[in-house]
């Protein structure tokens, strides 16, 4: 398996990239002292970490230096050993306004060029790299370098793969800056990412509150962390059907541009009803992505990603028989397995889909979008940075062209998978 650089921006993907690093420490037993058992997980440790010459480790990962705050404490924290201080971003003018725009011109100025160095050197070094992940907000102060570096990495890198956990505002609860940057991310992504990975902090928090978990930005973040540990894990670790990112999007991705995905984790108890526990996590109102309508739970493709020593073959048959699927993709469902369990929560089971409701969802968005930029509310301080009305214009018909192409692809689903489907709910309610 190649290596993976993973690319953190802003508080949000700094403290993601931090609660990672630590459970990727955890993970590969780093911080064991018994050299016998180190070595036993250290077989594809160069997938995520550079091994140098005095048996030392160092994360291949760059920070973005944008906020002190997220900076000081990971270089304060007990793993700042395995971070490389030449892959964190120097310091420069902050993004005062937390706009896309402003963002965005600090990153041309003052940040492609030192990042792209560091990110050329740190591909050199690697014997056969996979691809970079990106770990971002889509609408915070640093929205604008996140979309900006995805652009730059597809222009230079085009032949490497490029993956993406995003955060995006909840629809219940945002304003009009966070739904602006937003939009302009959207682009970005769609045209420059071969997979994305979805996240609200809404849905996180929906569902820290079904564990009895506080609701902190430090729990919701270490919820994702722990989704981006599993996503890797069969890259990092043998296992019975082992696979990686672009097994992962090959198999779930029917349409080139529809790439976004959503996931819902969890620890998984064997002794009880685990094909049940499947069957929940597959449910959209458990993921971890707010969906307008949980009701419906049509998927084009799903997958299973489990970290357990057996049972493998009871997953595999678990996840066909799940009934949320299309009729016209028969064999639209995928597992990838990793024997090694998770050292700190056992047995662990992740769902991925790509759900069609999830063009509604970038509808609203574009609802939004539309209703304040036709007031032209709050264009001042995006125009004040250079910005044209044309470049809001665009934005809006690319993102509506976008919903028009989910439509498009859910009317190939026929009546039938639709009545089919229903009858399928009314008999299990009965």
């Amino acid at each position: 398996m190649g290596e993976i650089i993973q690319l953190n921006f802003g508080d949000i993907g700094n403290n993601i990239g931090h609660q990672y690093l630590q459970k990727l420490v955890d993970d590969h037993y780093l911080d064991e002292k018994n050299n016998s058992i180190r070595d036993q997980y250290k077989q594809k440790i160069h997938v995520s970490f550079e091994e140098l010459k005095n048996q030392q480790y160092q994360f291949r990962g760059i920070f973005d230096n944008s906020s002190d705050q997220s900076i000081n404490k990971l270089l304060t924290s007990p793993e700042c050993e395995y971070i490389n201080n030449d892959l964190l971003l120097s310091y420069r003018n902050r993004n005062k306004s937390g706009t896309y725009s402003n963002s965005q011109i600090n990153f041309k100025d003052q940040v492609a060029d030192e990042l792209f160095e560091k990110l050329s050197h740190q591909i050199e070094k690697c014997d056969r790299v996979f691809g970079c992940h990106f770990v971002h907000s889509t609408f915070d102060n640093s929205s604008g370098s996140s979309g900006q570096a995805i652009n730059y990495y597809r222009d230079r890198y085009s032949d490497k793969f490029s993956s993406s956990f995003s955060l995006i505002p909840n629809i219940v609860s945002t304003n009009t800056i966070e739904i602006y940057n937003t939009t302009f991310s959207f682009y970005q992504l769609v045209e420059n990412c071969d997979v994305v990975m979805l996240f609200d902090y809404g849905a996180l928090e929906k569902q820290l509150l079904k564990i009895r978990q506080q609701c902190s930005f430090e729990n919701y973040n270490n919820v994702i962390a722990e989704c981006l540990l599993q996503i890797n894990c069969s890259q990092r670790f043998p296992g019975h059907q082992n696979g990686d990112l672009r097994k992962l999007s090959t198999n779930l991705i029917p349409f080139p541009r529809i790439h976004f995905l959503t996931c819902a984790f969890t620890p998984i108890d064997i002794n009880s009803d685990w094909k049940q526990q499947i069957n929940n996590l597959s449910i959209p109102d458990n993921t971890y992505l707010t969906f307008h309508d949980v009701t419906r739970n049509l998927y084009f493709t799903q997958a299973l990603i489990t970290r357990c020593n057996s049972y493998h073959l009871d997953f595999q048959q678990s996840l066909s028989t799940l009934q949320n699927k299309l009729g016209w993709i028969p064999d639209g469902e995928l597992h990838m397995n990793c024997k090694i369990e998770n050292r700190s929560l056992g047995k662990t089971v992740m769902h991925v889909g790509n759900h069609r409701d999830l063009g509604h969802s970038f509808k609203l968005h574009g609802e939004l979008f539309t209703a304040s930029f036709r007031r032209k509310a709050f264009l001042h301080y995006y125009l004040q940075d250079g910005m044209d009305e044309m470049e809001f214009t665009e934005a809006e018909s690319n993102l509506n062209d976008f919903v028009s192409e989910y439509q498009d692809y859910c009317c190939q689903a026929s009546y039938y998978d639709e009545e089919e489907y229903n009858e399928q709910v009314s008999e299990e309610y009965m």
